[in-house]
């Protein structure tokens, strides 16, 4: 008799331990439920590489609007980490499928929070999607940048005054990055550019390459 219940007792199991969605609340697969997934999915671009050109490429997986943007504000202001798995996933298995023509020893760079931010939000949304997309590509992750002056948030700022505002917040610490290495910023969203256009500026001070920026999602 209990090998005939064992079959309902897994499956009352599994729904049990399964998480809600963070969107939703309705019972999730994976993070997101199949609903707020597809949701997702609509927003992703169907060429991530459209915009791999100039100076500083970009690679973008997705638009910055409807449940991407809703997943993302929860993600960073309520906590719920477990985002960054799913979006690095996706973010790689983009990258590996549009994969631009670049030396295949790559270093992955997170644009870095203060030191102040780091300690009120807890985490670096930039960080843990790189940490996720360095496990599906197996690219090497580097936290040697760090912010080291607090700058106001970008999207309160008009266009002329981003750049300013980052303008030297950004140096490398302690680097293990040889000359002629070859880098890709990683962050969540992508506006103007001030910030990764900063960060490029103090990397190739130091002679290192950089090759472009990948985000989930760009305005």
């Amino acid at each position: 008799m209990f090998n005939s219940l064992q079959p309902l007792l897994n499956r009352a199991l599994n729904l049990f331990l399964k998480p809600n969605c963070p969107l939703c609340n309705r019972t999730a697969e994976h993070i997101f439920c199949r609903y707020c997934q597809r949701q997702i999915q609509d927003c992703q671009l169907a060429r991530p590489d459209r915009y791999w050109q100039g100076d500083l490429p970009l690679f973008a997986w997705g638009k910055y609007q409807g449940s991407i943007k809703q997943s993302i504000a929860k993600f960073k202001y309520d906590g719920h980490r477990s985002i960054s798995n799913v979006y690095g996933e996706w973010l790689a298995e983009s990258w590996q499928k549009f994969t631009p023509p670049i030396p295949t020893k790559l270093t992955v760079i997170p644009i870095p929070l203060h030191a102040e931010k780091m300690a009120s939000r807890g985490f670096n949304q930039a960080e843990l999607i790189a940490r996720s997309f360095c496990q599906v590509t197996g690219a090497k992750l580097d936290l040697s940048l760090q912010r080291t002056r607090s700058t106001i948030a970008q999207f309160k700022l008009s266009k002329s005054a981003r750049q300013e505002n980052v303008a030297g917040a950004f140096t490398l610490i302690n680097s293990h990055l040889q000359p002629d290495s070859t880098v890709l910023l990683i962050d969540d969203i992508y506006t103007t550019g001030a910030t990764v256009r900063s960060v490029a500026s103090v990397l190739r001070s130091h002679q290192v390459n950089v090759c472009g920026v990948a985000v989930i999602a760009t305005g």
